[in-house]
């Protein structure tokens, strides 16, 4: 990794179940561990760059303090892990801007595959920036199917077509029959892989797209709709609000207003 990484893990969870990963992130990475009740002084007090957040099965109650982290440390990248995974809990997370979302048992190579993205991220430290680089918040759970030949399977493949372009909008009948499988096999395998169903997935590329499209100087919300694969405004403006929890107008004034501010603080 070129960039060290200084992380505050937070222990959400009475059990071990994550004790492989937190040792794992402890032999490349500085790592202050602590439960939520230290959590803010602790990354107030530090230099941290990534918050990792360790949950057993997390209720509404305990999910507060990611969302104090990105209210008050925006540009702070968090990782999420939790032993349970709903379709609920994986909106959730994607609406608070989690930048990677993992379901336990997460292979070691998975999170180290996270760690290396994580140093290599440009630094967006400074008051006002915008939120991490987000290439893993599309995809809670990395590829972790590739065969012992080092080939791609169908799903990695499909997942491929659809970040390279997510507005062909192909069905799942079409999928599946193109990849072999029945309606059912895909979906079920899609999800079993990638902790979300291929709608969601497809929605959250879509977001993702839109939302790199907002943040560009100049950007109109039809052309960022337009970009992400949305005919209607209006229907893209009620999907963007229910997920992002603001209009893309919002959205869009306030990635101005943080890049009006780096560019005063240089």
């Amino acid at each position: 990794m070129t960039n060290p990484l200084s992380i505050v893990w937070i222990s959400c969870s009475a059990s071990s179940s994550a004790a492989d990963l937190l040792q794992e992130c402890r032999r490349s990475c500085v790592v202050t561990a602590c439960l939520p009740s230290r959590a803010p002084a602790t990354i107030a007090a530090g230099a941290a760059t990534v918050v990792i957040f360790d949950y057993g099965d997390p209720a509404a109650a305990d999910l507060h303090l990611p969302q104090w982290v990105k209210r008050h440390h925006p540009s702070l990248p968090i990782l999420l892990l939790t032993d349970t995974h709903s379709a609920d809990l994986a909106a959730w997370a994607m609406r608070v801007r989690v930048w990677n979302y993992l379901v336990k048992p997460v292979p070691l190579r998975e999170l180290k595959t996270d760690l290396q993205q994580l140093a290599n991220l440009p630094s967006r430290r400074e008051p006002g920036a915008l939120e991490a680089l987000r290439p893993a918040t599309i995809l809670p759970i990395a590829y972790r199917d590739a065969d012992r030949h080092g080939d791609k399977t169908v799903l990695q493949c499909v997942v491929d077509d659809i970040r390279r372009d997510c507005t062909t909008g192909l069905s799942v009948a079409q999928l599946a029959q193109s990849s072999g499988m029945s309606r059912f096999s895909f979906s079920r395998s899609f999800r079993s892989n990638f902790g979300i169903s291929y709608r969601d997935f497809i929605m959250r590329q879509r977001l993702e797209k839109a939302c790199q499209m907002l943040e560009l100087p100049g950007s109109s919300v039809t052309g960022a709709a337009l970009a992400a694969g949305f005919t209607d405004a209006s229907y893209f403006a009620r999907v963007f609000r229910r997920h992002m929890l603001k209009t893309p107008t919002e959205y869009a004034q306030a990635a101005t207003r943080s890049q009006d501010h780096g560019l005063k603080m240089r």
